[in-house]
């Protein structure tokens, strides 16, 4: 499937030099080098930070001007890191400037890499161990105000009844077949995601990073909300499952919060997904985030199906 790669960000240099200087402050330190790091969906600046003293620093900044909506995940991320618990695999956030047009997040910098793309199964399997001690730490929610999943992803919770009762004229016939049995079935997708666990809904590679000690850490709250204990699992084993190299079906079945799930209430999620994607896919192009390009949903949408076809 294609690539999903953003844009170019934005460097440091783009950044208003009102909030670099908020940044250096908080660090104590002048920056003598940024490094840009590519990779996901936002256009933001996400860079790698060494200061005159010596030090390092992470920072992802964006404005409103640039992309009104991101900013506002960077928001839910920063309310996100102050409810988690101690001892969880993300980073350390040291402050956070926002002046209502500019946001930016200082992180502590994190010695890490990502996982290879197609997945191999040693790294799969530490990000699966990450999976099971969030799982653990994280229901019930330590953040009992934080948004459901439902109040979170309307258009997800919607699609696949939007796209059975109104199908475009290109639907594929196995999705249209699936969505239709949903319908009859009566499934109640509100109750199936329903919980108490704080969830980040976002697990890609592209979130990860894997550290030289064997650690994991998960980077990227900005979708964080409260759902089925089971759901990150799910939404992630779809990513595995279109970014290849291993079996996200076998990473359901043995994964320790999916294990008992109702195989009904799995299938319904990945629908749900795939119907998602697919409406998204027939809409215009957006020219602030050409990596989520309409190509790289269908194509996401097309593998989740193939997944729940080999599920029967």
């Amino acid at each position: 499937m294609p690539e999903h790669a953003a844009r170019r960000r934005i460097g440091w240099q783009e950044v208003p030099p009102r909030v670099r200087s908020a940044i250096e402050a908080t660090l104590g330190s002048g920056v003598v080098e940024a490094h840009t790091q590519e990779g996901g969906f936002s256009p933001g600046a996400a860079v790698r930070l060494r200061l005159a003293n010596g030090n390092t620093a992470f920072v992802k900044a964006l404005g409103v001007d640039i992309h009104e909506f991101s900013v506002q995940l960077y928001r839910t991320e920063a309310a996100t890191m102050a409810h988690l618990p101690a001892g969880l695999p993300v980073p350390r956030l040291l402050d956070v400037y926002d002046d209502g047009n500019w946001i930016a997040l200082v992180y502590e910098e994190v010695d890490g890499r990502r996982p290879a793309i197609p997945w191999r199964m040693d790294e799969l399997g530490r990000v699966e161990g990450m999976l099971a001690a969030l799982s653990d730490a994280l229901h019930p929610s330590p953040w009992q105000d934080a948004p459901t999943f439902a109040e979170v992803n309307g258009d997800f919770m919607e699609a696949w009844t939007k796209l059975a009762l109104e199908p475009p004229h290109d639907i594929d016939p196995g999705l249209r077949r699936h969505l239709d049995r949903l319908i009859e079935q009566g499934t109640d997708l509100a109750a199936i995601i329903s919980g108490d666990a704080l969830l980040h809904t976002d697990i890609r590679s592209d979130n990860i990073l894997l550290t030289s000690n064997g650690g994991v850490v998960l980077l990227d709250w900005g979708w964080t909300c409260k759902g089925a204990p089971w759901l990150d699992v799910v939404l992630f084993g779809t990513t595995v499952n279109a970014e290849g190299g291993a079996d996200a079906e076998q990473l359901v079945l043995r994964h320790p919060a999916t294990a008992n799930v109702p195989s009904g209430a799995i299938d319904a999620v990945l629908l749900a997904a795939a119907a998602n994607y697919w409406g998204l896919s027939q809409l215009p192009e957006q020219p602030a985030l050409p990596g989520f390009s309409r190509a790289y949903q269908r194509a996401f949408a097309e593998a989740t199906l193939r997944w729940v076809d080999r599920r029967g």
